[in-house]
């Protein structure tokens, strides 16, 4: 069966949807469909089935990714191509995990493949510089509009601390302010304000006296981040993703970030764009190119290394003056700003890095992952339309949310009658109880989707990967619908 991929007419905000049931009735068919689908997914995946008993006995929570943890047991992969993956018991899934984000090209992309080959028949580590490192930044200076100076890590999480060391050489403040909900990492200065409560830290094993370096603040309020900075005069850097938080599930207005740019300016403050996510995604040059808002700092990883780990800061020459060399021994030892790294632009992340940047750099891998991603959205609201759901699918660019939470916010986002800036935060944050049983419901169908609010697209998906996501959710629902649980 297939659905319609058009662009469906707006309709009234009122008529798609009933009152739910009393919660008890709703939290009891919750766990029974929850069961079923996990009986279902231990009858067709009986491979990560024994994987998953394995893996509890050697990783803390049986996972290496917390992302990767579910409510049952993990879903294990063995090999992927273009848009797919086959798992472990050889089921093939159309992927919008693509790499959590950094394959825009697709998995085994054969000029990235090829260049990945080469590097490794040269050497995997020769412990000194080499042409690939140089001819990998050289790439990332032509495309990001602001890389005068890049220095690359080995993951998005150290390119974040990089930046936010290089803002306090640079600026000999403290502070951070950083944005509820936003996302920059996993080590200590990063982890306020990540997931709601808002309040709570997101992981144990900081110190007080650490997490009290860093300030958080609601997004999307001009008056209030000036307010701040005129009573704080040692705030170093503001740090934000310029989608907004989780990859956009909570958007920005591009008049933020041109707010947040004049306001930093004047008040001496480093501007570091997190674009873990949106560098070489939202554009060649990332968000930056995309809104014409120029940071002082950029966070780089996932697309910037083809598939590999790898990460970089790159920035104006001001901004990297403190981690300059000199000849004054004194000061190169106590006014620099060191980072080392073993694995810092390896050979094969660079070549691989390098090779993917230039496949990138005439703009249509971009549009062409966009232009799905656009027209995903727009059917999977209608399909959520015709099976009267108050779900909703938004985004910016080639990364999508959906929304299945709230429905009174649900239904006027899904038809165009209020734009995702402008719904309160914690309804775009807050994960609803259905979504766990949609992905695993979605990965019976051969479907994989991220958990959480985003997932992303990659230049390899085409009409029939389209036209097999859209059968799928409506398979998906019909099951949900068939257990109670909708």
């Amino acid at each position: 069966m297939k659905i319609s991929t058009a662009t469906a007419p707006s309709v009234s905000v009122d008529s798609s949807y009933s009152a739910p049931p009393p919660v008890k009735q709703k939290t009891d068919a919750i766990a029974a469909a929850s069961a079923a689908l996990e009986n279902a997914f231990a009858q067709r995946c009986p491979q990560s089935l024994r994987l998953h008993q394995r893996a509890l006995n050697v990783f803390p929570g049986g996972v290496t990714h917390d992302n990767r943890h579910l409510s049952g047991p993990s879903h294990f992969v063995r090999k992927a191509q273009g848009a797919r993956k086959t798992d472990q018991d050889g089921n093939r899934l159309i992927d919008y995990w693509v790499g959590h984000g950094a394959l825009l090209l697709g998995h085994r992309r054969l000029e990235v493949i090829e260049a990945i080959h080469l590097a490794a028949q040269d050497c995997t580590h020769p412990g000194a510089c080499h042409e690939r490192e140089v001819v990998w930044a050289e790439q990332v200076q032509r495309l990001i509009p602001t890389a005068e100076r890049v220095r690359f890590t080995a993951s998005g999480s150290e390119s974040s601390a990089l930046a936010v060391r290089l803002a306090r050489a640079w600026t000999g403040k403290n502070l951070i302010v950083k944005f509820e909900g936003h996302f920059h990492g996993w080590l200590d200065h990063a982890v306020e304000a990540i997931d709601l409560p808002f309040d709570t830290p997101w992981s144990s094993g900081v110190p007080s006296a650490v997490r009290a370096l860093t300030k958080v603040l609601p997004a999307g309020d001009l008056n209030k981040v000036e307010s701040f900075l005129k009573r704080n005069d040692d705030v170093a850097c503001i740090i934000l993703e310029p989608t907004g938080a989780s990859g956009g599930s909570v958007p920005l207005r591009p008049e933020f970030l041109k707010g947040l740019r004049e306001l930093t300016s004047r008040y001496g403050v480093a501007l570091i764009f997190d674009e873990v996510i949106t560098g070489f995604r939202l554009a060649p040059g990332g968000a930056q190119e995309r809104f014409d808002v120029m940071p002082d700092l950029t966070c780089l990883a996932k697309v910037l290394a083809g598939g590999m780990p790898g990460g970089a800061v790159c920035g104006t020459r001001e901004a990297f003056a403190a981690m300059e060399f000199t000849k004054d021994s004194k000061r190169d030892r106590v006014k620099r700003v060191a980072q080392y790294g073993t694995f810092n632009a390896s050979p094969v992340c660079a070549a691989a890095g390098a090779a993917t940047l230039a496949l990138i750099e005439d703009g249509n891998a971009c549009n062409k992952a966009e232009a799905y991603a656009t027209k995903l959205r727009s059917s999977l609201n209608t399909l959520f339309r015709r099976e009267g759901l108050a779900w909703a699918a938004y985004g910016v660019s080639s990364v999508f949310h959906i929304l299945t939470s709230d429905p009174c916010t649900g239904q006027p986002l899904r038809d165009g009658k209020i734009e995702a800036a402008d719904i309160d935060p914690v309804i775009l944050k807050q994960k609803g109880a259905l979504d766990g049983l949609l992905r695993r419901a979605l990965m019976l169908e051969g479907v994989d989707l991220p958990p959480g609010r985003q997932a992303w697209i990659s230049a390899a998906h085409g009409e029939t990967e389209l036209s097999e996501t859209l059968y799928a959710f409506q398979r998906a629902i019909g099951r949900l619908r068939e257990l109670g649980c909708l």
